[in-house]
C-alpha cells in the first residue's frame, strides 16, 4: 500500500523515469518498421575511391553511368591508378545482398547519385559508435558498410574487391 507521507517523494522519481521513457518514444518510434526502399550501384575493386586525383573514369552524369577517361593529375599531386578488375554490383536491400551486374547492365540502371535517397538513407562506411566515458568507449568498425536513416543502422552484406579502404565507391540510389 502506497504511504501518503512519501506521494512527493514518488513522483520525483517517476517524472524522470516518465521524461526519459517519452523523450526515447519520440526519437525511437518513428523509425519502427521503416525500412529502406532504394536499391543501389557501387564498384569495387582497388583503388576506386571517390576523390578528385582518382584514376577512375566511371561517373553518374545525366542518370546514368558513364566511363569518362581520366584527366592526368595535376604536378605534385598523388595518383593512386585502378589496378585490376573494376566490378560493379547492384545491392539489394530488401534482402541484404549484393549481385554482380555487367558494365552493360550498370550502365542502362537509372541512377541518383546523391547522397541521401528519397526515403531518407545513406551509406556510411564504420558504425561511427565508438562509445563514451560510462559505455566503454572504443574504435568504431569501419571496415565494414552501413545503410543509416531513420535512427537504425543495418550492416551491408557487400561483395568487395581490392585493398583494405579504397575498396568500395557508392554509385547512385536506383529509381
Amino acid at each position: 500500500m502506497l504511504n501518503k507521507k512519501n506521494l512527493p517523494l514518488y513522483i520525483a522519481l517517476a517524472v524522470p523515469v516518465l521524461m526519459i521513457i517519452l523523450v526515447a518514444a519520440f526519437i525511437y518510434l518513428p523509425g519502427i518498421g521503416k525500412k529502406p526502399a532504394h536499391n543501389f550501384l557501387y564498384m569495387t575493386g582497388n583503388n576506386v575511391y571517390d576523390y578528385a586525383y582518382n584514376n577512375i573514369g566511371y561517373q553518374v552524369n545525366g542518370g546514368h553511368l558513364v566511363y569518362n577517361p581520366p584527366a592526368s593529375p595535376a604536378p605534385n599531386q598523388p595518383n593512386y591508378p585502378a589496378s585490376g578488375d573494376v566490378h560493379f554490383y547492384l545491392y539489394d536491400v530488401a534482402n541484404n545482398q549484393a549481385k554482380e551486374v555487367t558494365l552493360a547492365e550498370a550502365e542502362g540502371y537509372n541512377l541518383d547519385s546523391s547522397n541521401t535517397s528519397s526515403d531518407g538513407y545513406t551509406i556510411q562506411q564504420g558504425n561511427g559508435n565508438s562509445g563514451d566515458f560510462l559505455f566503454g568507449g572504443g574504435g568504431g568498425d569501419y571496415t565494414s558498410w552501413f545503410i543509416k536513416g531513420h535512427n537504425r543502422a543495418i550492416k551491408l552484406n557487400l561483395k568487395l574487391t581490392g585493398a583494405y579502404y579504397s575498396n568500395f565507391r557508392f554509385l547512385g540510389w536506383t529509381e
